[in-house]
């Protein structure tokens, strides 16, 4: 299938003409003036796109000498940009093209940099090589220097004008500036002297070639500006080695998050001194310790970049998932390893060990273990007001029942006396008439033969 064929299902040219043709006319004008300006952006990119290809052809010298018409003027405007260029590269700096090597030697062809094993007192003869590639002579400063470890753990040369003090003091160049011929090279024999009382193990300089010129800096100010080129020099004394690194200055800090439930993160900050006298890389292993129950966090961190005797390295660490323990500890470890092929260390080499702690407050956990304990307060307090009040409630139900009760038992009580008090004021009257009668009797026998007498 042609990759320019129309795909199954796809619709025509003509559905879509029509659909187009039912749209409103405010819409096909919109869609009109879209179609123009992309028309239009098109030809600008494609005139762009020429001009910078005709400019790089100029500059390459790969146009024709016999251009098309509408492009002449084009890439002659080419052609003397890029001469104006080349000739002000050449004003400036007309030859700083420059190489600088160890000569090679017997045996030894091709040399990265230079390498010794000497003693105290030892003395040497070499040379380096230094070979200019521009088409104009070159003049050239020769010197040697010290080398030291950046903070980027990079190795680097002390900078102009500090006198070393090491290796770079060892090193006696047969002269300090030299010209070398164009498209030529100029071997400069040199002398290493070993001091009888040199410090055992590794040390480390270089060879360096400068060219000083004229400039400006981005103010417009004038400055020289020192171009250098070298080669490295490693010089081992003999003797014993000491691998030692130092850890000093170890710092932690923490930063919590206001989630109550998500951990923070701490950072290690440490320095690192080469305190034996050998070149050292190190294992770098960071650890955090667990405490109230929580897990602790450990980071094995990339191998440390070379550093020289007597130099040192600052790092800093970010340890996530770390939780808040009220005192958080950061512990670094490393363990020395060798940078020269050919060096194995003892097993019980010693480790470099050291730690710190800080602060760190679960302040968002303990607003959680506030609330929590409010809410729970409350809630106890609602339960307790609640019984208290069920508890009076049953009580008072107890009071009234008993109320009830002595009520009933006393509304009892009186229907009960009621007919007994009628039965007994009944036996009452009954008695009094007979008393009556009786002393009516008792008189009337009195009185037997005065019946008479008596007022009825």
């Amino acid at each position: 299938m042609s990759p320019f064929a129309r795909p199954p299902g796809r619709p025509t040219a003509e559905p879509v003409r029509r659909r187009a043709s039912g749209c409103a006319p405010e819409q096909q004008q919109r869609r009109a003036q879209r179609r123009t300006a992309s028309r239009r952006a098109g030809r600008a990119a494609r005139r762009v796109a020429r001009s910078l290809l005709a400019v790089a052809l100029a500059a390459a010298g790969l146009l024709g000498p016999a251009p098309a018409a509408g492009a002449a003027p084009l890439a002659a405007r080419a052609q003397a940009l890029a001469a104006s260029l080349a000739a002000r590269a050449q004003a400036d700096d007309p030859t700083l093209t420059w190489s600088v090597r160890p000569t090679p030697a017997a045996g030894k062809p091709e040399r990265p940099n230079f390498s010794y094993d000497l003693v105290p007192g030892q003395r040497i003869e070499d040379s380096i090589r230094v070979r200019n590639f521009g088409a104009e002579p070159l003049t050239l400063a020769v010197y040697a220097s010290d080398a030291r470890t950046t903070s980027r753990g990079a190795l680097d040369l002390l900078p102009t004008g500090e006198q070393p003090t090491d290796v770079g003091k060892w090193v006696v160049l047969d002269s300090g500036v030299i010209e070398v011929p164009p498209k030529r090279f100029v071997d400069v024999p040199f002398t290493i002297v070993v001091p009888a009382g040199a410090e055992h193990g590794d040390h480390t300089g270089g060879i360096v070639t400068s060219y000083r010129s004229p400039g400006t800096d981005n103010r417009g100010r004038a400055v020289v500006v020192d171009r250098r080129l070298g080669t490295r020099m490693y010089v081992r004394v003999g003797g014993e080695l000491r691998p030692e690194l130092t850890v000093s200055d170890v710092r932690v800090s923490y930063s919590g998050t206001g989630n109550p439930v998500r951990p923070g993160d701490a950072r290690v900050s440490y320095t690192v001194t080469n305190t034996g006298n050998v070149r050292l890389g190190a294992e770098q292993v960071v650890v955090v310790p667990g405490r109230l129950g929580f897990p602790g966090r450990e980071v094995v961190l990339e191998r440390m970049p070379e550093l020289l005797p007597s130099n040192s390295l600052t790092f800093s660490v970010d340890v996530p998932d770390v939780w808040p323990t009220f005192r958080t500890a950061g512990t670094v470890e490393l363990r020395p390893v060798p940078t020269r092929e050919g060096d194995v260390f003892a097993p019980d080499t010693p480790l470099a060990t050291e730690s710190a702690a800080t602060w760190s407050i679960p302040w968002s956990q303990l607003v959680l273990l506030l609330m929590v304990t409010l809410a729970a307060l409350w809630v106890a307090w609602r339960l307790r007001r609640r019984r208290r009040q069920q508890a009076a409630a049953n009580q008072q139900a107890v009071q009234i029942a008993a109320i009830v009760r002595e009520t009933v038992q006393a509304v009892l009580a009186a229907g009960t006396e009621r007919p007994a008090a009628r039965g007994a004021g009944a036996a009452t009257t009954g008695g009094a008439g007979a008393g009556v009668a009786e002393v009516s009797g008792t008189g009337h026998g009195a009185s037997g033969d005065g019946e008479g007498d008596v007022p009825r």
